[in-house]
């Protein structure tokens, strides 16, 4: 078809005023082919080769696109007419559809032309029903008494309600009233009744789906004479705006509140395009210490502090203005009384009507106490780092979750870390595994805390184990619950841990034979127990005396009898289990508690003759001291728990009696108490 009728020979038969289309189908759309010189004119851009849907609005699309489809599908002319708003006033336009066929492809060639009428009542009434019908927002035409005359394609889009199904309901009985809004609604729909024009209300509404919008209504009596006959009520969906503070009422209303509003919270100046002021407001007075009249007039610049760089930062404010660019940043004015006023400033250029910049608004929020807060911010950070820097105490601070911010020069002193190692790592990483559930339970549990003290084994970068004592302050954010800064200051105890630990081992020890002694059986015993308990087992407790100690002592000296009793112990240490404990007693008198041991009597028997067999067969080898050769026995006397006793003392008495009569006996011999 493009081929039969090429652009100069349409141009040459469609001359004149009228708009001419040749439109080729496409699927659903509608691709331009030949447009005449008047059609060209109606497009700021070239048109052909381009679809129907991207050069028009969606509305008139479908109206386009329906009368199309029509002829194609009658096989015969359709005529329909439509109005716009053109210049100020109301156009009326006939266009003609003809269907044509060519190549088994559809073609459309539409004739527009204006029609030049009277504004009879009837396309009076046409052109108001196609306002209505395409108005932006719903839109809906109501009786007196609330029941819905019409509403338009707007509406039934945004509720996705059918227009005949609605008709003749009255509006607060469509499913999309909430039941808490009814009487609200209904108060406005009478008011309006009466005569009165409701303006931007607010109100809630619903989906089918129930979901929740805002919608800002308006709605206006349509009057005969004294009397409303109808309503007219026009919805803008403002659900994206609920969280505003006030409701937007009108344009010349809402500069007004929004001017009010920047008045309260912002010093605002208005300055011509020189930068001299027009205008300011209270809090840019209050804040300055001028009076209005020693400010009108005046360069704006002349308030600016001279500082380092004035002069390049005022030229960008220049370069940025003068492009229509709205300039963002600090500044500090000189008051009055010569004082620093800091401001956190937003000057927009104002544009006439013709898009030139005529004033700017600048508009100053008071930062002077942040910027001095920040100062001494700084000198405290400053001060912080000076003494963090030059002591040798290790200081870390972390979050709540233990994840390092700040960690002093003394970490890479004491354990080799740099600070970039640290920062962002969890602390739990270098605490040592000996200390790492302390650390974990104080985090877990630091919450209302303010202040605590603690010891942690730290692991230094080369892995060697660094003792430190923390002074843990946490620091608790106001106004989050849930987050907090910890600051522990630590000084290294390595040495003093190392003393402690030799004395802790020196009172939990025999220093002859360096084995457990009497206080570190009485700490250890209720583990014992506990365990046995845990595990239904028996505790066997054997009190061992070397049979004629005393005469080592008295024939050899007591330097021998010193290597003699090392020796014994040694013995029962190499006879025993792993999981047994040996203690001396004193003398030649030796506590051996066998643990694990079964509940059943023959079995534990077994299990308990087989140690003592062990302990007789390696005394039986005997050993050397100083040339003399010694091959000892033992008295043995037994108690069990819990069958002879609950207690350590219990059991102990038990078995120290049983050992009485075991050397009645004679050497070499054990006994278990028989009570």
């Amino acid at each position: 078809m493009e081929y039969l009728l090429s652009e100069v020979l349409f141009n040459e038969l469609f001359i004149g005023k009228d708009f001419v289309f040749l439109m080729k189908k496409v699927g659903d759309d509608y691709q331009y082919i030949r447009l005449n010189q008047a059609a060209r004119a109606l497009f700021p851009q070239e048109a052909i080769g381009k679809m129907l849907s991207t050069l028009t609005s969606s509305r008139n699309f479908t109206t386009i696109q329906e009368n199309y489809n029509l002829a194609i599908a009658k096989h015969s002319q359709v005529d329909y007419v439509d109005y716009a708003y053109y210049k100020s006033e109301v156009r009326k336009y006939e266009t003609s559809v003809r269907p044509l066929k060519h190549n088994k492809e559809d073609y459309i060639l539409a004739m527009t032309k204006e029609i030049l009428y009277d504004r009879s009542i009837e396309d009076k009434f046409l052109f108001l029903r196609s306002m209505f019908d395409h108005a932006f927002f719903s839109t809906v035409i109501l009786s007196a008494e609330g029941t819905i005359f019409e509403v338009n394609s707007s509406f039934t889009e945004d509720f996705e309600l059918d227009t005949e199904m609605v008709k003749q309901h009255l509006f607060i009985d469509l499913p999309i009233v909430p039941k808490d809004e009814v009487e609200n609604i209904q108060n406005y729909l009478q008011r309006a009744a009466m005569g009165e024009n409701i303006g931007e209300k607010l109100i809630k509404l619903h989906t089918l789906d129930k979901k929740e919008r805002k919608y800002l209504v308006s709605l206006s009596p349509v009057m005969q004479g004294d009397n409303s006959f109808a309503i007219f009520l026009i919805m803008q969906n403002f659900t994206q705006f609920t969280e505003q503070k006030a409701e937007l009422r009108s344009k010349t209303h809402g500069f007004e509140v929004l001017k009010a509003a920047l008045n309260s919270a912002a010093a605002i100046a208005v300055l011509d395009r020189h930068a001299k002021i027009l205008e300011v407001n209270d809090l840019f007075l209050n804040a300055t210490g001028f009076i209005a009249e020693e400010l009108i007039g005046q360069s704006s610049l002349e308030l600016i502090e001279p500082r380092k760089n004035t002069d390049e930062l005022l030229q960008k404010i220049r370069k940025t203005l003068e492009s229509g660019s709205i300039w963002r940043g600090e500044l500090c004015y000189r008051t009055k009384f010569h004082a620093d006023f800091w401001v956190e400033t937003t000057i927009v250029p104002l544009k006439n009507e013709f898009g030139e910049t005529a004033q700017f608004l600048s508009i100053n929020y008071d930062i002077t106490d942040k910027k001095r807060m920040l100062t001494e911010l700084k000198n405290i950070e400053r001060t912080f780092r000076l003494i963090t820097e030059n002591t040798n105490d290790l200081i870390v601070i972390t979050n709540e979750d233990g994840i390092i911010i700040y960690a002093s020069p003394s970490y890479e002193m004491y354990l080799g870390y740099e600070n970039v190692e640290l920062q962002g790592q969890f602390y739990n990483n270098i605490v040592d595994e000996q200390s790492k559930k302390a650390w974990q339970t104080f985090l877990n549990n630091f919450s209302g805390q303010t202040e605590t003290q603690f010891e942690l084994l730290l692991k230094a970068k080369d892995g060697t184990p660094v003792w430190t004592e923390g002074n843990v302050t946490v620091v608790h954010d106001p106004k989050r619950e849930k987050v907090s800064q910890i600051m522990m200051v630590s000084r290294e105890i390595t040495h003093r841990k190392e003393r402690e630990n030799d004395l802790l081992y020196l009172a939990y020890h025999d220093t002859l034979t360096q084995l457990p002694n009497r206080r570190f059986l009485n700490k250890e015993f209720p583990k014992l127990l506990s365990e046995a308990k845990e595990h239904n087992e028996c505790l066997a407790m054997l009190y061992i005396d070397g049979d004629d100690f005393k005469n080592v002592n008295d024939q050899h000296g007591h330097d021998t009898g010193d290597a003699f009793i090392r020796k014994f112990g040694q013995v029962l240490i190499t006879a025993v289990r792993n999981h047994d404990l040996v203690i001396r007693m004193g003398g030649d008198e030796f506590i051996v508690v066998l643990t694990g041991l079964t509940r059943d009597d023959k079995k534990r028997h077994t299990q308990m003759m087989d140690i003592i067999n062990r302990i007789r067969n390696e005394l039986k080898k005997g050993w050397t001291i100083e040339k003399h050769r010694f091959t000892p026995t033992a008295s043995i006397g037994i108690a069990y728990y819990p069958d002879h006793g609950q207690t350590l003392n219990g059991l102990l008495e038990l078995a120290d009696q049983a050992l009485y009569k075991a050397k009645e006996i004679g050497k070499n011999n054990h006994y278990i108490t028989d009570i």
